[in-house]
């Protein structure tokens, strides 16, 4: 082969590769790849963002931002900025859910979740980073509630998490039968009314009385409608235990837990006559003993004299009564018994027996 042509032949390859060299030269980018706020400058031949970060190992997560998107063509100079996220777990006043954040720290979380207020009470430092795994975060915010303790009813500004961490703030101690208007392990809302009920359960013992009976016999030996006792009667008494709850000073209720028997009852005994009378009967006289009752009580069986001393439609002392057979109080007699024996004493005394309305008779 001739000298020339050989270097013809050269100069055709040279040029190539030297070609081939500028074009892959001139096919290379200069792209700024921002990772979390870590600014760096890479190059690469890569033509869509989405090729650039499989080369750097980077691969985007569902709740990342990722500018510009990945299939998004790159061009010499271009800025690729991904901001990964951290899932938290977010509890705020005892109400958890899971939330993701592009934050590096507590205090860049707490912004892009919108917790900017003062007082909040946190779980971590506002100056911790997040890690890329994530993290638990519990925010308390301040809360009014309406605190009712011991006849007090005040609204208290707080971060308690829970109504006992709330009363162990105020220093209200309960007692083992107190009770509150919320669980104690219940979380606290805004407005929320936390009352203390203040309860006392105590055991008291009542003794009340047992009546007793009447039991009547017949006795033929004795006149139609005479009564006579031959045994009085006892009330008997019973004991009862009794649980009683009072409220803040109210009683609310009362509870019989158990009933003794400490002394019976016993009847009373009472004979009542079954005899005929005789045809001669005072009840036969002709007088006018319903005026004379008019006068003297105001024809009521059961009248008793403002001193006590006088009863019944005639106005008997027990003395005169009990002189005429009669038992018991005269007021407590029936009206028929009185009559008779109020005739049974005019027969043995006369009208005198009442000197101001014998006259009626």
């Amino acid at each position: 082969m001739r000298r020339s042509l050989q270097l013809s032949l050269f100069a055709v390859v040279l040029l190539g590769l030297v070609g081939g060299t500028l074009a892959y030269l001139a096919a290379q980018k200069s792209v700024t790849l921002t990772v979390d706020g870590q600014v760096r400058t890479v190059g690469t031949y890569a033509a869509t963002v989405g090729e650039v970060l499989d080369e750097e190992g980077l691969e985007p997560a569902e709740h990342d931002v990722l500018l510009p998107a990945t299939e998004q063509v790159l061009a010499d100079g271009d800025t690729v900025i991904l901001n990964r996220a951290r899932p938290l777990e977010l509890t705020v006043d005892g109400v958890s859910r899971e939330v993701y954040v592009t934050a590096l720290s507590v205090d860049e979380a707490l912004a892009q979740l919108g917790y900017r207020a003062d007082g909040l009470v946190l779980s971590a430092s506002r100056s911790e980073r997040l890690p890329l795994r994530g993290m638990e975060l519990t925010i308390t915010t301040p809360k009014d509630i309406v605190l009712v303790s011991d006849g007090q009813e005040r609204v208290v500004t707080t971060t308690a998490a829970t109504a006992g961490d709330l009363l162990a703030e105020q220093g209200i101690t309960l007692g083992a039968t107190d009770r509150t208007s919320l669980y104690l392990g219940q979380g606290l809302l805004n407005r929320m009314r936390l009352q203390v009920f203040r309860v006392q359960v105590s055991e008291v013992t009542e003794t009340t009385q047992i009546p007793h009976e009447r039991v009547e016999t017949s006795d033929p030996e004795v006149l139609e409608g005479e009564k006579t006792v031959t045994q009085r009667g006892v009330a008997g008494e019973q004991v009862a235990t009794v649980r009683v709850t009072v409220v803040d000073g109210v009683q609310t209720s009362r509870e019989t837990l158990r009933t003794t028997i400490s002394r019976e009852p016993v009847p009373e005994l009472v004979t009542v006559g079954t005899k005929p009378r005789p045809a001669n009967s005072p009840a036969a006289d002709g007088l006018n003993w319903a005026a004379l009752a008019r006068c003297e009580s105001g024809g009521r069986a059961g009248a008793v004299s403002p001193n006590g001393r006088y009863h019944g439609l005639y106005q008997f002392s027990v003395a005169t009564w009990q002189s005429v057979g009669g038992s018991g109080l005269p007021s407590d007699a029936s009206a028929d018994e009185q009559t008779y024996r109020a005739q049974l004493l005019y027969n043995k005394a006369g009208a005198g027996q009442w000197p101001h309305c014998g006259r009626h008779l």
